[in-house]
């Protein structure tokens, strides 16, 4: 059909779990795929790399990118897919802003190569680190953005089959990818009173009542500080929001937002307040560490050993 829209789905350095999602819309996917005249995706199809090289210039409709560049060969299919794509989308958080893997940004690339091929428990020949026939590692984990220009943005971890196929149909119809600018709590379903927080707890400690907001009692959810779209799964799960949708539109770093936050609702000393989050960049950074203001001053602090 002439009005396909020709549209590639790659994979980076990821879990696949965004492609994932994407399959579990199960048979509402047959709304979809008849729309879409697929010229690569590796996750669903046996194509090969050259296939996608041989295309021309801006042949391709979109590029739905997961994932993120942690190899250089990351980067060669990131540019690759920019260079034939007309639109480029950024599935799901890690190909937003980094996501989990962006925590290695933490350590230099030799302090990571040597904790996985020679120190972790787990190694048995501990003499050298592997070279042959594996993409060469990066520095360290950039935005997908700052490599190339990213048109839209659909980040999750994974995003949902909905949010998924949304991006489809706007992309089918031709109409703009709309994301709401609301954070998680203006959908969590809790009731909500003003927090006064004396004490916070683990995740796993006590049991939540499930009809009041969390952090009114003191477990540390992350929703004040996440972008909405997800429909406040975790919270209405009884489970703290942990903020893989990234910050809400307009806020720079997810982790200083909620600093702000948490320090203005609770009602302890700073000590005290420090003490509960065991791992501070892993709490407030979990997904974004990659694209905050800190790992942009620790990368230009650090230099290779």
């Amino acid at each position: 059909m002439a009005d396909k829209k020709k549209v590639v789905f790659m994979q980076l350095s990821s879990c696949w779990g965004c492609h994932q999602s994407l399959f579990d819309l199960h048979e509402k996917l047959l709304d979809v795929i008849p729309l879409l005249d697929i010229q690569y995706w590796v996750a669903a199809v046996d194509f090969k790399l050259d296939h996608l090289e041989k295309l021309p210039k801006g042949s391709l409709d979109a590029a739905f990118v997961e994932g993120l560049c942690r190899t250089e060969e990351d980067v060669h299919l990131l540019r690759l897919c920019r260079e034939k794509a007309k639109a480029l989308v950024a599935l799901g958080t890690c190909s937003t802003f980094g996501g989990v893997p962006g925590l290695a940004n933490l350590s230099t690339r030799s302090e990571l190569l040597d904790r996985k091929f020679i120190k972790a428990d787990t190694v048995v020949n501990r003499d050298t680190i592997p070279s042959q026939n594996l993409p060469t590692i990066t520095k360290f984990i950039p935005r997908n953005d700052q490599i190339v220009k990213v048109d839209a943005y659909l980040p999750g971890c994974p995003p949902t089959s909905t949010e998924i196929a949304n991006a489809a149909l706007s992309l089918l119809t031709g109409k703009p990818l709309e994301h709401s600018i609301k954070s998680v709590c203006d959908e969590c379903e809790r009731k909500k009173e003003e927090k006064n927080i004396k004490e916070f707890h683990r995740d796993f400690e006590g049991r939540p009542d499930p009809e009041k907001c969390l952090l009114n009692q003191g477990y540390i959810c992350m929703g004040p500080g996440t972008r909405a779209g997800c429909g406040a799964q975790c919270p209405n799960a009884n489970h703290p929001c942990k903020g893989c949708n990234g910050p809400p539109d307009g806020v720079t770093d997810q982790g200083a937002r909620l600093i702000g936050t948490f320090g203005g609702i609770a009602d302890m000393e700073p000590k005290k307040m420090l003490a509960a989050f065991k791992d501070p960049v892993g709490q407030l950074y979990k997904f974004t560490y990659a694209s905050s203001l800190i790992s942009k001053i620790r990368s230009g602090s650090k230099s290779e050993r």
